[in-house]
C-alpha cells in the first residue's frame, strides 16, 4: 500500500485522512503548529515541519492539506522537496518541477445504471451532513433510491450513521472525472448542497436536473469575493429547482437574484421526527440544587467574528454560578481549553445523535445564544438552528438571545425566553427552567422534516418534470 504524509491537521487534514485512508498507509500528520507536535489526531501522530527532513521519503508522497498551499508549497521548496500533493476541498493535484496543479484522478468507478422503476436521487456535497441525511433518508422511506457524491470528506467522517443509508456512495478526486460519471450515469435529479457554492456550478455542466440546497447564503456575511458572489448567484439561478432553509431567504434570493418561473421549496432544519425518549434522565439540578444548562453543535474559538465564538457570552452565565455543559465534535484541544476557563464549564465530548436526546434530559434547558455581530447579523436572523427543535424534542426550555427570528419561536410556542443580557441574568435562566415543554410538541405544530414529506416529493416530482434549459 502507498504510503503518504498529511501536511496539516486540521479540518482539511483529518477530511483527507477519511477520504483516503483505504487507499493509502497515512504515516503521520505534519503541522506548523507547535502545540500539535506529538500528539496524535485520529490515531496519527503529528510531528513539525522540520522533522520531515529525517524520513526517508523516496517511496512516500506528501500531500498538503490546508488552505495555506502556497506558502506551504514555498516552505517544502525551501527544504528540498519539489514533488508534493495539494488537496483543495478533496480535489487532488499533483506539483513538481515541471508541472503546477494538475488534476491527478484516483477513482474507477463504472457509470451508474438504475434498476428498471427506479425513482433515485443523488446527493451532492463536499462533506455529508445532517439536513442532507435526514433528506435522503425520507425520500428513501417514501420509495426511491438514494445515493451520495462526496468531494472532500465521507459521512463517516461526521457521524458513523450516516451511510447506512445510501444505496451507493461515490467520490472523485477531479472536476473532469465527477462531471463525466455524472453525465453518463442514470440519476434523476442531482441534490447539490452549499457551501461551497462552486459544487453546484460544476454540476451544472452535466445534462442533469439539478436541484441547489442553499444551507448558508455565504453572502449575507458580507465581505465577499467578486468570485464568491458570481459563484452564489449562478447557482441560484442556473440550477433546475432551489431549496432554502426558511422563507425569508426565499423572499431574500427571489430579490436579490430575480428568481422566478421555477420550483422552490421553504425547508427548515427541523429534526427529522419527534423521537420517543423513554424515561428522562434524574435532573442534576434535582441532585445539587444549581442550574444546568447544555449546548449542543460547533464552536469557533479562533474567529471572534463567528457566531459560534462562545467565550464571552458563556462567561457572563458562568459568572452568575451557572451551569453550562457542552456537547460538540468541534476541536477537542480547543473545547478542553475552554472548559479550564471556569469550574461552571464542562466538556462532554461528542456523542451521537440519538443517544444525545436523552442525555440531554438531565439538564434544566437548552441554550440557543449566539455571537451577534454586525458581520453576521443578517445571515443570523434568516433562520432557526436545529439545536432548538433537538432541545425542545429533550423537553427542555429554549434560552435564545438578541434575534428576533429566535425569539418568534420560543414566545409563539411558548419553549423559552430572550434572554436580556443587560438584566438579572440567573433570575431570567431560572424562569425559563420552570417552563414545561408539550411531550408532543413538535407532532402536534408540523415541526418535523418527516411531517413535510409530501411536500418534499412533490418539490422534487415537479423539477424532475421541467425541461432543463442550460
Amino acid at each position: 500500500m502507498k504510503k503518504i504524509i498529511l501536511f496539516g491537521a486540521g479540518f482539511y487534514g483529518r477530511n483527507t485522512y477519511y477520504k483516503m485512508k483505504n487507499q493509502f498507509e497515512i504515516l503521520c500528520f505534519v503541522d506548523n503548529d507547535v502545540a500539535l507536535e506529538g500528539i496524535e489526531v485520529l490515531g496519527i501522530p503529528v510531528i513539525s515541519a522540520a522533522r520531515l527532513q529525517e524520513i526517508k521519503r523516496p517511496e512516500i508522497d506528501i500531500i498538503i492539506c490546508s488552505k495555506s498551499y502556497f506558502s506551504i508549497s514555498a516552505q517544502l521548496i525551501v527544504m528540498g522537496i519539489t514533488e508534493y500533493y495539494v488537496m483543495m476541498e478533496g480535489f487532488l493535484y499533483h506539483c513538481s518541477k515541471t508541472e503546477t496543479m494538475m488534476p491527478v484522478e484516483l477513482s474507477t468507478y463504472a457509470y451508474f445504471q438504475k434498476e428498471k422503476n427506479e425513482k433515485n436521487i443523488l446527493y451532492m456535497q463536499n462533506a455529508a451532513c445532517i439536513r442532507t441525511h435526514k433528506i435522503a433518508k425520507l425520500m428513501k422511506e417514501a420509495g426511491y433510491k438514494v445515493y451520495l457524491l462526496y468531494t472532500l470528506a465521507p459521512p463517516e467522517s461526521n457521524n458513523e450513521s450516516f451511510s447506512n443509508i445510501y444505496n451507493g456512495i461515490f467520490t472523485f478526486y477531479t472536476m473532469d472525472g465527477m462531471i463525466d460519471f455524472i453525465e453518463n450515469s442514470d440519476f434523476d435529479i442531482i441534490h447539490s448542497s452549499n457551501a461551497p457554492d462552486i459544487l453546484t456550478n460544476i454540476i451544472l455542466a452535466a445534462s442533469k436536473h439539478v436541484i441547489f440546497d442553499t444551507h448558508d447564503m455565504n453572502s449575507l456575511w458580507g465581505n465577499n469575493s467578486i468570485e464568491e458572489l458570481v459563484l452564489e448567484y449562478i447557482a441560484n439561478v442556473k440550477s433546475d429547482g432551489n431549496i432554502y432553509t426558511s422563507q425569508s431567504v426565499v423572499e431574500i434570493a427571489k430579490r436579490k437574484y430575480g428568481i422566478k418561473n421555477k420550483e422552490i421549496l421553504s425547508l427548515e432544519n427541523m429534526i427529522l421526527d419527534q423521537e420517543e425518549i423513554g424515561e428522562s434522565y434524574e435532573k442534576l439540578s434535582a441532585v445539587d440544587g444549581q442550574i444546568h444548562c447544555v449546548y449542543e453543535g460547533g464552536i469557533n474559538g479562533k474567529d471572534r467574528e463567528s457566531d459560534r465564538f462562545f467565550e464571552d457570552l458563556w462567561k457572563k452565565i458562568t459568572d452568575c454560578g451557572i451551569h453550562i455543559h457542552f456537547y460538540s465534535q468541534s476541536d477537542v484541544l480547543y473545547c478542553k481549553r475552554l472548559e479550564q476557563k471556569s469550574e461552571y464549564l464542562h466538556y462532554e465530548g461528542n456523542v451521537e445523535s440519538k443517544k444525545l436526546v436523552r442525555e440531554m434530559t438531565k439538564y434544566d434547558c437548552g441554550l440557543a445564544i449566539f455571537h451577534i455581530t454586525d458581520k453576521n447579523r443578517n445571515f443570523m436572523e434568516t433562520g432557526t438552528a436545529n439545536k432548538v427543535y433537538e432541545y425542545v424534542n429533550s423537553k427542555l426550555p429554549v434560552i435564545v438571545s438578541g434575534l428576533k427570528s429566535y425569539s418568534d419561536f420560543v414566545k409563539k410556542y411558548n419553549v423559552g425566553i430572550n434572554l436580556d443580557f443587560t438584566r438579572d441574568i440567573r433570575e431570567q435562566i431560572s424562569m425559563a427552567c420552570q417552563i414545561k415543554i408539550s411531550p408532543n410538541l413538535l407532532k402536534e405544530h408540523n415541526l418535523t422534516m418527516k411531517s413535510r414529506v409530501s411536500e418534499i416529493v412533490d418539490f422534487y416530482e415537479r423539477v424532475k418534470k421541467r425541461e432543463i434549459l442550460r
